[in-house]
């Protein structure tokens, strides 16, 4: 794995980032929420910061991290760039929220043969990549031949792309990807001191295997400056002798942290990792369904379509693995029951992996607002991928619109009528940037 941080950022400096001048701004945004007026003035940030010195911002902004008053420690934003992250760092990562990202698609990536990846793996990707480019072409030739306008070369290309989408179903979760991710400076360390939750206490095997990438990414914050520890905290204190004259008189206890890499922020309110729902004791992952202008719904679905669900941070997954082992089949192959048969025992012989295609227990909790305008609207469309696609369109909307009319919420269920069945470009309130002219709803690719 590899740690790069955005060079354009704007506490970047040399490659790392500068505690220094992020706690100097943490100070000014904490005296916009508290600090006493003159004569009732109002009381600009460039006020703030031409009438104090360094010495008392960055004594009030450490305050602020001491108290978990943290809502002044997230203006200052950080870009991660990493290359060769797992997949399933990048699940976690995403499952957070106060973030954004541009990850690099596993569905049109090539698999190589790398660390990450079996021998057993690579092979069965390969061998399936092309029973599905030639079992897609048998059924839809004359379909991506007329959309490539007879051209074969792009036709044949276009196929190629589907065959990968689904031969990755093959491949570990822990498969290498690049992610962007640009989170504030606070939740970061929130999120790491989540991370070392199980790294001391891994709960299964999953958590297990999961130890040594959360070590390494901590690690790599850390030699970036990104991570809030004892030991940067002393040497920011102690670059400047007014600031280190100031802060002691507030928090002597500085003094002995020198060399130490425990963290600063202290969990108080013992928060866990978001994705896994075995350790949210209010999960509804193992309630019956709710329905309302809120809703609960539990499914099953595979590891990289419950990816695609993390692009919409507007509602809350958590996920747990059932007892028993299944996974997905990619629809094409329904109707074939020797490709079923030999798919199945394939995915099988490599569920000690968790690949992409296993099947897991997904809870999503938000407004049918978002899940109709920021996930329907999204991934109700023949360019998604398949899976995500028909969740959405054959199972998840219908179900909510039946249970509406079954309940007798006739304002929900006339308001959602026109999204059942349909997807985004038959919506009645979305207009498409880039028509394809060509909407499937029925299609198995």
């Amino acid at each position: 794995m590899k740690l790069e941080l955005n060079p354009r950022g704007c506490y970047v400096r040399d490659g790392k980032f500068d505690q220094y001048e992020a706690l100097k701004d943490v100070g000014v945004r904490a005296a916009l929420c508290f600090k006493e007026t003159v004569n009732n003035e109002a009381i600009s940030p460039s006020d703030i910061r031409t009438s104090e010195s360094d010495a008392i911002l960055i004594n009030r902004g450490l305050g602020t991290i001491y108290s978990d008053h943290t809502t002044p420690s997230e203006h200052q934003n950080i870009t991660l760039e990493l290359t060769g992250i797992p997949k399933i760092l990048c699940m976690i990562l995403n499952n957070e929220k106060q973030y954004t990202a541009d990850e690099r698609s596993l569905r049109y990536t090539e698999v190589e043969p790398n660390e990450y990846i079996t021998e057993r793996e690579k092979y069965l990707y390969d061998k399936w990549l092309v029973k599905l480019e030639n079992t897609i072409w048998n059924e839809y030739k004359d379909f991506y031949m007329h959309q490539s306008k007879d051209n074969e070369t792009r036709a044949r290309k276009a196929v190629h792309k589907i065959a990968q989408e689904n031969a990755r179903y093959m491949i570990s979760v822990f498969m290498p990807t690049s992610i962007s991710y640009t989170v504030p400076w606070i939740q970061i360390n929130k999120i790491m001191v989540y991370m070392k939750r199980i790294i001391d206490n891994p709960l299964n095997e999953l958590e297990e295997m999961l130890v040594p990438y959360l070590k390494e990414f901590i690690s790599l914050c850390t030699d970036k400056n990104v991570t809030i520890t004892k030991n940067s905290i002393y040497d920011v204190v102690n670059s400047n002798c007014e600031v280190k004259e100031k802060v002691y008189k507030t928090h002597p206890e500085i003094e002995c942290y020198q060399g130490s890499n425990d963290f600063i922020y202290k969990n108080n309110k013992n928060v866990d990792l978001s994705l896994f729902a075995y350790r949210n004791k209010f999960s509804a992952i193992n309630s019956e369904n709710e329905y309302g202008y809120t809703v609960s719904y539990n499914n099953f679905e595979s590891w990289a379509c419950l990816a695609q669900e993390h692009r919409h941070r507007t509602i809350d997954l958590e996920m747990l693995i059932p007892d028993n082992f299944y996974s997905y089949i990619p629809q094409i192959f329904n109707c074939n029951y020797e490709l079923v048969t030999e798919w199945i025992n394939d995915i099988n012989s490599v569920q000690n992996v968790y690949p992409q295609g296993q099947m897991v227990k997904v809870n999503r909790i938000g407004s049918l607002k978002n899940i109709i305008k920021f996930v329907g609207q999204e991934r109700a469309c023949s360019r998604a991928q398949l899976e995500i696609e028909r969740s959405y369109t054959s199972h998840i909307i219908p179900t909510i619109y039946n249970s509406l009319e079954e309940s007798g919420n006739k304002e929900l269920v006339k308001i959602l009528k026109p999204y059942v069945h349909k997807l985004r470009c038959q919506y009645p309130d979305y207009h498409c940037p880039s028509p394809c002219g060509n909407a499937r709803i029925n299609r198995k690719i």
